[in-house]
């Protein structure tokens, strides 16, 4: 009967002399996804404590006649949330609005491809304003200003050169004392920062984006 070696000493130390390097990858990788989770979530509770219903607000919004200028602006609007955060800042600042007033909303569907036909959904507002829903497969590619080139089809004809993306730039704050431990804040607020920018994943021209600012504390 074959008798079974005990594991030599080469054996025995491989852990900690080779092994350790593809355990610490791999914590740190669950590091960061953890904390990206994390961050994001906290970020999106954050911003839903400011939220203001969207059609609550644009109809005393037009009591008022606000000053409309030439053009279009697209204000991305996540799944669930409100009156977007860039328009508020616009409106704040600026105190206009333009002519056409565009909501879009980017839905991505749990299949592999989502039809042209079934691309885009037009809502009207009223006053101008629209409510437009993007469905892409999770294999489609992300190109916003041809999608919108098909709104056409259902009676909104936006004009490339005439149009204005505003975009919010979340800068966030760590804080002490909140969902975090405050070194992992200050790793998601550095991950947020360096992340890939919206314009650029949904193809939308940079001389065509107006980026407005806003601090959001986790």
């Amino acid at each position: 009967m074959q008798s079974i070696n005990p594991p030599t000493g080469r054996h025995r130390y491989r852990i900690p002399l080779v092994g350790w390097f593809p355990l610490v990858l791999g914590a740190v990788a669950t590091l960061v996804m953890t904390t990206w989770k994390e961050g994001r979530h906290l970020v999106y509770e954050n911003l839903q404590r400011h939220l203001v219903p969207l059609h609550d607000f644009l109809q005393p919004l037009f009591i008022g006649a606000p000053i409309r200028v030439e053009g279009t602006a697209v204000f991305f609007r996540a799944e669930g949330d409100d009156v977007p955060h860039a328009m508020l800042h616009n409106l704040l600042h600026n105190k206009i609005l333009h002519e056409r007033t565009v909501f879009l909303t980017v839905k991505n569907e749990d299949l592999p491809r989502v039809p042209s036909s079934q691309r885009v959904q037009v809502e009207n507002l009223g006053h101008n304003c629209y409510q437009v829903n993007i469905h892409y497969g999770f294999m489609d590619e992300r190109d916003i200003p041809q999608a919108l080139s098909q709104c056409k089809e259902v009676g909104l004809d936006l004009d490339p050169m005439q149009t204005s993306y505003f975009i919010a730039r979340q800068n966030v704050i760590p804080r002490v004392g909140s969902g975090m431990a405050l070194w992992r804040e200050a790793l998601f607020a550095t991950m947020s920062r360096n992340a890939r920018d919206a314009a650029d994943y949904y193809r939308v021209q940079a001389n065509r984006v107006i980026e407005l600012g806003t601090q959001v504390e986790i």
